[in-house]
């Protein structure tokens, strides 16, 4: 009867155990739908779309940044795991069972409920503080990782304006051409012009409609990466882009080179999640060297046993102390390894300063060269603008005008002021991400 009794005891149990893993099972797999319904959710795309709105979109549509925000939550997951070394542990023990005692068997059946907890581990720090700094460079990675995703945004939004810049170049040089090769055709017709001149001219017009087929298929691949980047359909992409100020980037003093390697040496992302790895590494030789393997539990034992059983009581509690004796190869193995992998991360630490300093000097030069690109443009673009206004004037008076090159002249201006400018934002951010600096 005693046996019976625990058996619907433990059955209650098991099924309250059950029915828990059920619920949690059901809220994972709700929590799934709800991730899966926000990602397929249509996004709307806003037309003329601005620099603000496309970094917006980007910025959880990113697949490598879900891939590293995935990477923190298995991170925080292995620290719960760790931490939960000293909860209380329950198991249900059974045995049905018969004892062969000379001529007679022995009922030697049982059921027990045990409890047990983890009092002291001298190895529970280890894995604590290493779970903890996993979980910190990993959060440094994501932030990292969104800050290049912005960049490559930007980049690629700056690639379409640049596309339609170049496409409205190109539209005014094939309608000078087409005009130039009209004026010869009429001029062949009355004999003025020879078939030399008319082919010349022609060619020159098949020319430029070569070009301008190929910068259209460039505006279809730029908006293609743009769209893609921003995690929407080539079919939802915007047609129009609003081109972003951007002066300010111009008006920003540089800090001095040696300010900037000193700033990249204390700041960059990279370079802290290596230190902070041989830090760990550090700190697992000390702990393994102070590590004796002592491990310290309580256990209760609650439960009914058919063999001596007057002699047995139905509750068992203690404590058990485990650890090591003699000389532990693993251990000096590990530690010996661990050393290894220190001497590594200085090697790999020295090297990537190495070439953190040169890109920071390489991005540095370039700002200067891109800084006094722009005023050199921005003087040019003055006078093309002055010049246009000239022979706009000339041909309403009905006098000689060259104002098809003069128009043709001052977009192409306002196209490469365009891409130093873009060109400028672009080499400052990621110059504000290797020195950690905010734009």
């Amino acid at each position: 009867m005693i046996l019976l009794a625990i058996h619907h005891q433990i059955k209650s149990l098991i099924n309250l155990f059950l029915i828990k893993i059920i619920l949690s099972k059901y809220t994972i797999i709700f929590g799934f739908f709800v991730l899966l319904s926000s990602l397929v959710t249509a996004i709307e795309i806003p037309n003329p779309l601005s620099l603000e709105q496309a970094l917006e979109i980007g910025k959880n549509q990113n697949h490598e940044v879900q891939k590293q925000q995935l990477i923190v939550n298995t991170d925080l997951i292995d620290l719960q795991v760790a931490q939960s070394n000293f909860d209380l542990k329950a198991s249900l023990d059974l045995q049905l069972a018969q004892r062969d005692y000379y001529s007679d068997d022995i009922n030697d059946s049982y059921a027990f409920i045990r409890l047990e907890k983890t009092l002291f581990e001298q190895s529970f720090g280890l894995g604590i503080n290493t779970a903890q700094l996993t979980i910190v460079s990993a959060k440094q990675n994501l932030s990292n990782l969104k800050k290049e995703k912005n960049i490559d945004i930007m980049r690629r939004f700056f690639d379409v304006i640049l596309v339609d810049m170049q496409l409205e170049t190109t539209l005014e040089r094939l309608a000078i051409s087409a005009i130039q090769a009209n004026n010869v055709q009429d001029d062949f017709d009355i004999n003025k012009a020879s078939e030399v001149e008319l082919l010349e001219k022609q060619a020159i017009t098949q020319l430029d409609v070569s070009k301008r087929i190929k910068v259209e298929a460039e505006q279809i691949l730029k908006r293609a990466k743009l769209a893609d980047i921003l995690g929407i359909n080539y079919e939802n992409r915007p047609d129009d882009l609003t081109k972003p100020k951007l002066k300010h980037y111009f008006s920003k003093s540089f800090a001095s080179l040696d300010e900037l390697r000193k700033n990249a040496f204390k700041n960059n992302t990279s370079l802290q999640i290596m230190h902070r790895n041989l830090f760990s590494i550090k700190h697992q030789i000390n702990s393994h060297k102070n590590d004796y393997g002592v491990v310290i539990k309580g256990n209760v034992r609650m439960g009914e046993q058919a063999y001596l059983r007057e002699k047995n009581g139905k509750l068992r509690f203690g404590i058990n102390l485990t650890m090591p004796l003699g000389s532990d190869n693993t251990k000096q193995q590990t530690i010996t390894k661990l050393g290894i992998q220190a001497k590594q991360a200085k090697l790999d630490i020295k090297q990537f300063k190495q070439n953190l300093s040169s890109q920071v000097l390489t991005l540095w030069l370039t700002l200067n060269k891109l800084k006094q690109i722009q005023k050199s443009l921005t003087t040019e673009l003055d006078y093309r603008d002055l010049y246009l206004e000239r022979a706009r004037a000339h041909y309403e008076m009905e006098l000689e005008s060259d104002i098809g090159d003069a128009l043709t002249q001052f977009t192409n201006t306002e196209y490469k002021l365009a891409k130093n400018q873009f060109d400028f934002v672009i080499n400052f951010e990621k110059l504000a991400l290797l020195t950690g600096e905010t734009p």
